[in-house]
């Protein structure tokens, strides 16, 4: 993978870095134990996300706390998919969840990408949405803050912006002195992380490992669905 020129390559974190999967896979057995055969945890989880994504800007403007937000979204998404959970299933499926989400793994292949990049010479980030602490903590958890500095990390509840609002990405470039031309975002999200970033006028990876079709007419400059595959990009 060969560059021509030194670039700003960010990561979004959730499902990017860490396969965010596996925490709620783990929290639903333990508290609802479903009959597996009728459940798709991908597919559900996929809605889960997208909840959090619709409720995340009610959060931010004040209009709902932050645990509720994140029990309302495990109710929508269990409906939607077909499930009723009552408000303490729901509740005690968040407790499960976020107290597994700080034992976490990167993805194979994720820390040799990183740490190339920074030998290369590369600007080697994150950015993410979420709670402060929240987030700092999973980053912890990975041992990634051992790997990019505190000032190459910006999460939405510090900084008072979230993804897909572009200012972020403008935002991080003011912060970091790089430009929208030389930056590169890797994400897994449609919405958030390809449309945010295009937007600002960066060049996006999408990480899609489960086949996702995209939901505009928005192009990424690359699609991988495995860090294999990300290591054969031609970046340019």
């Amino acid at each position: 993978m060969e560059t021509s020129h030194k670039l700003a390559i960010f990561f979004d974190l959730d499902d990017t870095l860490y396969d965010h999967l596996v925490p709620f896979k783990e929290a639903v057995r333990e508290v609802l134990r479903p009959d597996e055969n009728c459940l798709d945890f991908a597919e559900l989880f996929y809605k889960v996300r997208h909840h959090s994504d619709v409720l995340w800007p009610m959060y931010l403007s004040g209009e709902i706390p932050l645990e509720e937000t994140r029990v309302r979204r495990l109710e929508l998404a269990f409906a939607e998919y077909g499930l009723q959970i009552d408000r303490d299933q729901a509740s005690a499926v968040q407790a499960a969840y976020i107290g597994r989400q700080y034992t976490i793994q990167m993805i194979d292949g994720v820390r040799e990408h990183l740490e190339r990049f920074i030998a290369d010479g590369h600007k080697v980030g994150i950015i993410t949405n979420g709670p402060k602490d929240h987030q700092m903590n999973k980053i912890v958890g990975l041992g990634l803050d051992q790997i990019i500095p505190e000032d190459m990390i910006f999460i939405s509840d510090a900084v008072g912006l979230a993804k897909p609002d572009p200012e972020i990405f403008v935002h991080v470039n003011q912060k970091t002195g790089t430009l929208a031309e030389n930056s590169l975002y890797i994400g897994d999200t449609w919405a958030n992380d390809v449309v945010g970033a295009l937007a600002a006028g960066w060049k996006v990876c999408w990480y899609n490992p489960r086949g996702r079709q995209p939901a505009t007419d928005h192009k990424p400059s690359y699609i991988f669905t495995n860090y294999k595959e990300f290591g054969k990009l031609p970046f340019v």
